[in-house]
């Protein structure tokens, strides 16, 4: 196993690819990659190699590919020039498949009356959420548990907390009472009327119940018992898996036995249900999935893994079944409930990490089912009555990302504004899909990467009023960073945009050769190739890619080609006064279309001076083959330094 391969000790300092295998190793690396293709295998390495990093205070990244025979060069490129993001998706163009969710808000899709398959929904939180289902329209559920309905003793009859149950137990015993055994069967007891309360209140709720104690992993017993409900109530329309176990331990102390009953659980028990309903006219299917497989956890290697897989498993569910059967996996962040016991609440309370409250929790369910469009939905802290909002770490590294150490001022690198501007774009495009604007841009408290490495938090709280919500970058001290509002994208794309012709004016020296002088930025910046005119009205210039510069891909936009945007609006300035500037805000930013693969784009900058200290401008980018627009930045701010 992974575990006992590595050890547990973190003393050894260089970088290590887990490409199939990590076997040989006495101890850890310091930094773990993963890469693969898009499949289930590599999701669940994925998965583990988080929570291995966790526990071993490790760096990791996970690059996928979709071509398994080509992936060594994008892994290389990933490796040389990467930028922050730690989970890495590589094809023709990257996918964000994960929505960062608070209410999911698109067209409403009706609840089917069933029947429906739920495993782990007699008991917990999946029970909640199927309580909730109910309520919003499931009639007919079968409910597969692991608790085998029976009679409790009646001595017992009163006891409501398991010490009474414990008292009552050991009275009533004859000889010396076995405690362990008397421990047993008071939580089973306990277990017993969790599932008959369950049952009693999806009865109110006007489901007819079917419980039925089954092994989920066993893919026969699950198929004898969907063809018994199929001659009963006729085809399944939804499916709901939120069976699983927990086996807490570091990598180290974990045995094969634990790693396997928890990935069984969940993956087999996945198998079975599907295998069980292959030709069933399924409307909805869900997984219940963690936290975990998106950020590791200490102590679940293995459930990490086997909810990374369930994630992967989705996405290849929804491609197949089509629009016809919403497929979703959510991974759910603690609950005030379930597998969170009083002392893991706790644990999580000091952590700063809020619970999902029960009820917020099973109506946020319902409503990923009826109006969500994702595949892969984190849902946790930021629904009603769950705090904080959560955060995630953007790393800026020059170790990876060499490209930065040319955007350097007075030998300080500073993380350029139009990288935090992609990781805000980013979160947009996971909250409200990919048509988004960021409006109100503002640069708070720049990023310095000290010692060649700055990190940031990224944050989006809920939406308050309408459907804008907050972005936030914020520095590890919690002084903000940048701040922007998301909003959905509404307009077609502009028509062709006129490309400027040469004045026939001499260009001032600063425009013939900017980065001389007006410009602080290093090779891999250079971005302006050729300005075509600058007058009191502007500036356009024709500007190399990020591509064409060999930095990485996956961009929400091309952060090169944009700061290139920044750059002659202070060459602009510079030639009217010969003084600096630097940016302060941006009004609007919003990507139209595709960038071309030829490596040059060319921006038409409208600009004017507001005042002796202060530059306004409006910066299209726009195929220089075909005059279509592919972004634009409107009301770009900058400050003239004094």
């Amino acid at each position: 196993m992974l575990a006992h391969a590595l050890g547990t000790d973190g003393s050894v300092d260089r970088a290590f690819a887990t490409l199939s295998e990590l076997a040989g190793r006495t101890t850890p690396p310091r930094v773990l990659v993963t890469a693969g293709t898009h499949s289930r295998e590599s999701a669940g390495l994925n998965g583990l190699v988080k929570t291995a990093a966790r526990e071993w205070n490790a760096e990791w990244l996970c690059v996928s590919v979709e071509d398994a025979e080509a992936f060594a060069s994008p892994l290389a490129d990933e490796l040389a020039y990467g930028g922050g993001a730690r989970e890495v998706r590589i094809g023709a163009r990257r996918e964000e498949l994960v929505r960062v969710a608070t209410t999911a808000s698109g067209p409403l899709r009706v609840v089917p009356a069933g029947p429906w398959l739920v495993s782990g929904g007699a008991r917990g939180v999946t029970a909640t959420c199927c309580i909730a289902l109910a309520k919003a329209g499931m009639r007919q559920v079968v409910l597969l548990g692991r608790t085998t309905l029976r009679d409790e003793p009646a001595t017992c009859v009163h006891a409501r907390t398991e010490a009474e149950l414990k008292q009552a137990l050991i009275a009533a015993a004859t000889g010396k009472p076995n405690l362990a055994a008397i421990q047993r069967e008071a939580r089973e007891i306990l277990a017993l009327r969790e599932v008959r309360h369950t049952i009693t209140q999806l009865n109110e709720a006007g489901a007819q119940v079917r419980y039925d104690a089954v092994d989920i992993t066993d893919a026969a017993a699950v198929t004898a018992l969907a063809d018994d409900v199929r001659r009963t109530w006729g085809p399944i329309r939804g499916i709901v898996h939120g069976a699983g176990v927990l086996a807490d331990k570091r990598l180290g102390e974990k045995t094969p036995e634990q790693f396997h009953s928890v990935m069984h659980t969940k993956i087999a028990g996945a198998n079975a249900l599907l295998t069980a309903c292959a030709n069933d006219p399924l409307e909805m299917i869900c997984f219940f999935s963690s936290v975990a497989a998106h950020s590791g956890n200490v102590g679940q290697s293995d459930y990490a893994a086997a909810n990374a897989m369930l994630d992967q498993w989705a996405g290849t569910e929804a491609a197949a079944r089509g629009t016809d059967c919403r497929v979703v996996s959510i991974a759910w962040g603690p609950w005030d409930g379930g597998m969170v016991t009083a002392a893991l609440a706790k644990h999580f309370t000091s952590q700063g990490i809020g619970l999902i409250p029960l009820d917020a929790g099973a109506n946020a369910f319902v409503q990923e089912l009826r109006a969500g469009s994702h595949v892969q939905v984190l849902l946790g802290c930021g629904l009603e009555g769950a705090e904080p909002v959560p955060k995630t770490v953007v790393r800026f590294d020059s170790m990876r990302a060499p490209y930065l150490r040319d955007h350097a001022i007075a030998g300080t690198i500073v993380v350029p504004m139009t990288l935090a501007l992609d990781w805000l774009l980013a979160a947009g495009a996971r909250e409200v899909g990919p048509s988004v604007e960021l409006r109100d841009i503002t640069l708070l408290k720049g990023a310095i990467a000290t010692d060649g490495m700055a990190d940031l938090l990224l944050a989006v709280t809920p939406a308050t009023e309408g459907t804008t919500r907050t972005a936030t970058l914020t520095h590890p001290d919690g002084r903000p960073a940048y701040r922007a509002f998301i909003t959905a994208a509404a307009g077609s794309t502009p028509a062709p945009i006129a490309i400027p012709q040469p004045s026939g004016d001499p260009l001032p020296d600063c425009c013939v050769a900017p980065y001389d002088e007006a410009l602080f930025h290093g090779p891999a910046f250079h971005t302006i190739r050729q300005v075509i005119r600058c007058d009191a009205h502007g500036i356009s210039a024709r500007l190399t890619t990020a591509g064409a510069m060999r930095w990485p891909g996956g961009w929400q936009l091309d952060p090169l080609a944009m700061d290139g945007a920044l750059q002659l609006l202070r060459v602009w300035s510079w030639a009217e006064d010969g003084r600096p500037s630097l940016p302060t805000s941006i009004a609007r930013c919003r990507v139209w279309s595709e960038w071309p693969t030829n490596g040059e784009v060319v921006c038409v900058l409208t600009a004017k001076r507001e005042n002796a200290f202060r530059l306004r401008g409006d910066a299209q980018f726009v195929d220089p083959s075909t005059g279509r627009a592919l972004a634009s930045l409107a009301g770009i701010v900058m400050h003239v330094q004094a």
